[in-house]
């Protein structure tokens, strides 16, 4: 088959064509800040970012590992966050992330406080504005041939990491009903705008939306009524906006009865058009469960905290290539860590697993 470009392989898997090669999507956050010998430190504090250095972690790793799939810029979980009047917690530990010290909405009152400054527009101020840059500049770096993806969480996800925290977002979905949709509802207008933001800075492919939840942290009937629209209502305007399709990242056991049916709302209601799950999903019930049965592409999942971390290369290669023999037959397969690749993943460990998928991955398979 003749090479294809980046963005012809993403374009085919999401269609589920077969490629020239199986692409990779490694989802990576932090892992470039290291692998340019820096610390977190080193390219943002709590208030502000450094674009040409955000920029500079994607193009390294493109040019470490030749991944397909690419996120413009260094993210964390936690911009809206100071400008709201929350604080996050910068590491200086090698291999940590950034996390959240306290939320802008801890009660009633501070949700009154914080309401008035909504919607927060991510062009105007803090962090993310330096995200938006480093887009540009990536983007104009790689050219049209490579697939530059918007990347952020919808609604239920959005306000855990912006506005209220994991523990009493989850208190507020159990006990408070019609606040929690407040908040979800306010994260995922931010979360479209964000979105939206990125591809006018230079996004030019598919859009990702990672939902922490899932069927792990809440039950199928929560997922029903919280997460489900919200996802429903991001992935509907990206596609009416930009004419581009969402990836949904998600956690927990979709294999339960529970799981399966709100996997169908999912591609049937909420319009996602691509799968990716967690390290609880073998790729033959991947394929047979969601790319033949709902004929959209998927992702076969290399555990980074598992193999990808730790190794040996032998584990990487015997897992890449189950994956793909398993999963990759007709197209439709991207291989991708079950969450981010772990920010202290070794570079021979990435760099055999990307060569590995693109070997073993070769179309038309044997």
């Amino acid at each position: 088959m003749q090479e294809m470009t980046k963005l012809e392989r993403v374009n085919a898997v999401m269609e589920c064509r077969e490629p020239d090669k199986v692409p990779v999507y490694p989802y990576i956050l932090t892992h470039g800040v290291y692998a340019m010998g820096w610390k977190l430190p080193d390219i943002t504090t709590e208030t502000s970012m450094d674009a040409k250095k955000c920029a500079e972690c994607t193009l390294k790793t493109l040019e470490l590992y030749d991944y397909d799939m690419v996120i413009g810029s260094y993210q964390d979980l936690y911009f809206g966050v100071t400008e709201l009047g929350g604080k996050i917690k910068i590491p200086t530990k090698f291999g940590s992330v950034v996390s959240m010290k306290e939320p802008p909405v801890k009660d009633a009152n501070d949700w009154e406080r914080v309401q008035k400054l909504l919607p927060y527009d991510p062009r105007k101020s803090g962090r993310a504005t330096a995200l938006l840059d480093s887009y540009k500049i990536v983007s104009q770096r790689v050219g049209k041939t490579t697939p530059v993806i918007p990347c952020w969480w919808p609604g239920p996800t959005a306000a855990m990491c912006m506005l209220r925290g994991p523990e009493m977002l989850s208190m507020d979905m159990a006990m408070d009903k019609s606040f929690a949709h407040e908040l979800i509802k306010a994260g995922n207008e931010f979360a479209i705008d964000f979105l939206r933001a990125q591809y006018e800075s230079g996004a030019n492919s598919v859009c990702h939306t990672g939902e922490i939840y899932g069927v792990e942290l809440l039950s199928p009937e929560q997922c029903h009524e919280f997460v489900v629209p919200y996802v429903k209502e991001l992935s509907r305007t990206i596609y009416k906006e930009f004419g581009q399709k969402t990836w949904l990242h998600t956690h927990g056991d979709y294999k339960t009865e529970g799981g399966q049916a709100i996997l169908k709302e999912y591609v049937e209601e909420a319009n996602i058009a691509g799968f990716h799950p967690d390290e609880k999903h073998p790729p033959e019930w991947l394929k047979e469960h969601v790319k033949d049965k709902y004929k959209i592409p998927v992702a076969g999942i290399m555990h980074g905290p598992g193999p990808l971390l730790n190794g040996p290369l032998s584990t990487i290669e015997d897992v890449t290539r189950n994956i793909v023999t398993k999963a990759g037959q007709g197209g439709g397969l991207m291989m991708a860590p079950s969450c981010e690749v772990p920010p202290d993943t070794p570079v021979e460990n990435f760099q055999k697993w990307v060569e590995w998928t693109h070997q073993y991955g070769t179309y038309p398979m044997k």
